[in-house]
């Protein structure tokens, strides 16, 4: 066992990759909702705009947090 290898390949980025892959079988899902009909068009434009619009909000809120954090240390 050498010391400067780590045992296994799990921690944040395979969490990561887990998320991504998640992600990308709900917007396959969501796709073929939309070609089905299951889902109008409508609804899927007003999902994506409040989609968008969360996204942005979060992001914003995280560049604000890190730039009051920044800011507090001299």
């Amino acid at each position: 066992m050498n010391p400067n290898e780590p045992e296994s390949r799990g921690g944040l980025p395979a969490v990561l990759r887990a998320v991504a892959a998640l992600a990308v079988l709900a917007l396959a899902l969501i796709g073929i909702l939309a070609v089905l009909d299951i889902i109008s068009v409508e609804e899927l434009r007003q999902w994506f705009t409040k989609a968008g619009l969360v996204i942005a909000i979060v992001i914003a809120t995280v560049v604000a947090l890190f730039v009051l954090a920044r800011g507090g240390k001299s």
